[in-house]
Formats: structure tokens, sequence, C-alpha cells
């Protein structure tokens, strides 16, 4: 009967796993408005424990990923070891991009600081500039392995704390990377925004009594338009952009503060369809000139495309 109490304390002490062993959660990091946003640091067993002896020591290193393609795609690059064909610099300024078959795809990645890019993310992205900066390389690069293939771009701040990770990662989303390679293909993101130009009407008023009411005034005429409600022709165009679209993407709140702005949305368009685009919305933009102002800008890789598989 004493030899049972024992028994349960020593299965207790079994069962309780030290600190450095215990398989770490992923780390959700915070998102940046637009584009590339802020992604997630992923680990898998092979990163978490040794079954054979003592915990397997860590890298300080974790693998960064911009994007993904395929390495039987048309117009995917020739690949060897590294990706000397990429110009631009890594996330961090200095480490190089490398180009890392996994599972019937390339992963485009650079190996960064664990504790800049994984553990502190979250903190470093409360300095502007850092994100600024961070934000426009992840983008140069992605951009660049986009004209030499079909990707998928990952969210800016997507890491990896080791190649298995990864791999385990493409494994698991096989299916779903594949039929999304299949709506990306020869196809670009572009973005629309239609914006009211026709000036208020004034009408005549009696001069403010106080400076509060001459702000309060002031802040009426510069308010931006919120009505749901859009104009026909307006409608027009975005049924006409529908169609010609291989898939459509509502704007996001990035771009709502800007003045005039009625609407705004992605588009993912064929290559061969880039003529029809071209003359849809410059066809539009004379024709409303005195009332509305189309602005177009592409093309992009299909950022506002990619599942969350990819991420």
């Amino acid at each position: 009967m004493k030899a049972r109490p024992q028994a349960k304390r020593q299965r207790r002490k079994e069962k309780e796993v030290p600190r450095a062993l215990r398989s770490r959660p992923d780390e959700k990091q915070q998102q940046i408005p637009r584009g590339p946003a802020g992604g997630t640091a992923r680990d898998d067993k092979s990163t978490r424990r040794n079954p054979e002896g003592p915990p397997a020591k860590q890298s300080n290193r974790v693998l960064y990923l911009y994007a993904i393609s395929q390495v039987d795609g048309s117009r995917t690059a020739a690949i060897g070891g590294s990706a000397t064909a990429i110009s631009s610099e890594g996330i961090d300024g200095a480490a190089p991009v490398e180009a890392l078959s996994c599972d019937g795809f390339v992963c485009w990645v650079s190996r960064v600081s664990r504790e800049d890019f994984a553990d502190n993310l979250t903190v470093r992205m409360e300095d502007l500039t850092w994100l600024a900066s961070a934000g426009l390389r992840h983008q140069r690069v992605v951009a660049e392995i986009a004209g030499k293939a079909t990707v998928l771009p990952a969210r800016f701040g997507t890491v990896f704390f080791s190649d298995e990770s990864l791999a385990q990662h493409l494994k698991e989303r096989g299916r779903e990377l594949r039929k999304a390679f299949a709506k990306v293909s020869d196809a670009d993101e572009w973005g629309v925004k239609v914006f009211q130009v026709a000036k208020p009407k004034i009408s005549k008023q009696a001069a403010p009594a106080s400076g509060a009411e001459y702000l309060k005034r002031k802040a009426e005429v510069l308010r931006p338009r919120r009505s749901t409600v859009l104009d026909e022709p307006v409608r027009e165009l975005i049924t006409a952009l529908q169609k010609l679209a291989v898939a459509a993407s509502p704007g996001g709140k990035a771009s709502t503060g800007q003045p005039g702005l009625l609407w705004h949305g992605a588009f993912l368009v064929r290559r061969k369809d880039r003529r029809k685009l071209d003359s849809l919305l410059t066809k539009h933009a004379r024709q409303w000139r005195d009332r509305w102002r189309i602005e177009w800008s592409g093309p992009w890789p299909p950022y506002s495309f990619v599942g969350e598989h990819v991420r």
C-alpha cells in the first residue's frame, strides 16, 4: 500500500517536461496593412526535442520566406544551391536570397537573425523606420522573383525555424498550393481606385462666430464621402472589371483615409488581357474627367489572391 503513492509521484515526475523541451506554439505576429503583411513564425517537432538524447540546440538563425514558386513552372528560374540571380538585398540588408527545392516547389528564403525576425519581430515592427526599410526590401525581392517565375508571395514576417519545418509546411499544403498556382498562373494583380473630383457647392454662410465653428465647417468640407451606394457609372465599371478579371478582391482599410476616395479594389488579370484592362480604364477616365478620377497601379505579384496556406 505504501508503494502506491511513490509510484504516483514517479509517474507525475515522468510527465513533467522540462521547459526547454516543451513544444513552442506558433508566434503570431502583427500585420502591415496592404501588400505583404505580418506573418507567422512556424516550428515543427524536429526543432523541439531529440528523442534519443538531450534537447537539440536551437539555431540563432531562421528561414525568412519571401515567396513560393513551382519547379516545373514555365516561368520558373533555374535553381542551384542559391539564387545568385537575385540581385535585391535580403530582408535584413545582408543575408543573400536562397532558392530551396521543397517537394516540387521552390522556396525563396534568407537565413536571418532569430532574435530580430521571430522572437522580437513585434517589437521591431513598432520602429516605423525599420519597418519601412524591411517592408521595401521584402517587396523588392518578391517583385524580382515574380519577374522570373509565377509566385505565391508570403506575408511580411513569415519565418520557419528549420528547413524541416518549412518542408513539412509545404507537404501538408501541397494540394492547396497547386490550386493557388493554377489560379494565378500568367496573371498579375492590379489595384484600381476611384476618387470624387467634383468640387462641392459652397453656399453663402455667415462668418463663423468662433475658431471652433470655423474648424468644424472646414472639417465638413474635407470629410470624404462615406456613402455605401455608388453611382451607376462606377458600379458599371466595377462589373466590367470583374468580368475581365480572373478574381477580384475588395480594398482593405489602408487606403480609406485618402480624401475623395469612393471605392478601391484589386483584380487578378491574365497577362494576355492587359491591353483590355488599359483600354477599359482609359476610356472611363476620359469620360469621367470632370466628375471622377481613376488611378490604377500594377502589375504586382498576387498579394491579395493567396490563401492562408501560403502564410
